[in-house]
């Protein structure tokens, strides 16, 4: 199936073996070779040299052909930017939008771009609402304060569950995985960049009981991050018990006592001034601290019963290749990120000290 998908480029080559000239003058079709060279799998060498060609190709259209349209140069910018495959449905909506309106008389239903207009924004202002809830109930635990070495990400946390689903009837699964995500966010800044390792430990064995009576084990500095983890799992319990769904929470919660663990695991790493070796970091740590089982387990959370099975949670509690790759590519690429920040502070450091 692969080969024939690939081996269908082929036709598009002259006999020499290049792609034909006439490609390099049609923008559209460059733009769809463009967008269907990315996907691709290893070893299929035909698509990669689309990708080159169709991207070099583009490239020059902007900058020598000064008659393509308005909106055909939006659409040029926006797909070298980012493919569509890799945009999240809502801001490629946002961007078709845009490019439709673009065609201006061109566009033969100006109905349909209206009433796609309206359904937009109408969506809009459910996922402004619920923003606002978020930041609410963060502004009533007294978040800013209790924890002012966390990452500051209501925003960014909401945005990620948006990723997944943004239809309306979601809206109490958006919000309460917004605040799974902050949770599980906080957690890391506290494992990593404010608790001891002792104050750690103590924190993740209260978090192995998820009891309240635990609260009064644990040093001072690690009770706010408790409270908060139990006010949010007994917040998603209550709300699973009416969709009777109970034992989704009973996945994510063990999801996130694993993740507590290898946070543990990493403040260790670290306090002992150890190197972890790859197996270690990337397949042991890395597929719990990479959050793919814990983010798609979550993201059922405050869904019907009947949506998803118990059987489906077991098959993803087995640690299967999918969650495995997921979570790999997720660490890889977190840190990637995180290296380029690191280095980019270094240097800003070091200038200004030498000057």
């Amino acid at each position: 199936m692969i080969n024939c998908y690939a081996d269908g480029f082929r036709k598009l080559k002259n006999s020499e073996g290049r792609f034909k000239e006439w490609l390099s003058r049609d923008e559209q079709g460059l733009l769809s070779l463009y967008e269907a060279a990315h996907i691709a799998f290893h070893g299929e060498d035909i698509l990669d040299e689309a990708l080159t060609f169709a991207t070099k190709n583009l490239k020059s259209i902007l900058l020598t052909n000064k008659n393509i349209s308005n909106a055909v140069q939006r659409q040029i910018d926006f797909a070298l930017f980012v493919p569509a495959w890799k945009c999240v449905p809502r801001s490629l909506a946002r961007h078709s939008l845009d490019f439709y309106s673009d065609q201006g008389a061109l566009l033969q239903n100006q109905k349909l771009l209206t009433f796609a207009k309206l359904d937009f924004n109408m969506l809009q202002s459910y996922h402004k609402q619920e923003l606002r809830e978020i930041s609410e109930w963060w502004k009533s635990i007294d978040g800013a304060t209790n924890f002012p070495y966390a990452r500051d990400r209501l925003v960014e946390c909401y945005f990620w569950i948006l990723c997944i689903y943004f239809e309306p009837e979601y809206s109490v699964a958006r919000v309460l995985n917004a605040k799974i995500y902050i949770v599980l966010t906080t957690l890391n800044d506290t494992c990593d960049n404010f608790g001891t390792y002792e104050e750690v430990q103590a924190l993740v064995k209260a978090i192995e009981r998820l009891d309240a009576r635990a609260l009064d084990e644990l040093p001072d500095r690690m009770k706010n991050m408790y409270r908060l983890t139990l006010n949010v799992y007994d917040e998603i319990e209550e709300e699973a018990g009416k969709k009777g769904s109970t034992f989704i929470v009973e996945y994510a919660k063990e999801e996130y006592k694993k993740l507590a663990r290898a946070y543990l695991k990493k403040n260790g790493w670290c306090t002992e001034g150890q190197v972890p070796t790859v197996e270690e970091y990337l397949i042991e740590s890395g597929y719990v601290t990479g959050g793919m089982p814990i983010v798609c387990g979550s993201a059922f959370v405050g869904m019907r019963a009947d949506i998803v099975t118990r059987e489906d949670f077991e098959w993803a509690n087995n640690e299967s290749k999918m969650f495995r790759s997921g979570s790999a590519i997720c660490r890889i690429q977190n840190d990637i990120f995180t290296y380029k920040v690191i280095i980019f502070v270094y240097y800003l450091t070091k200038g200004s000290q030498t000057t």
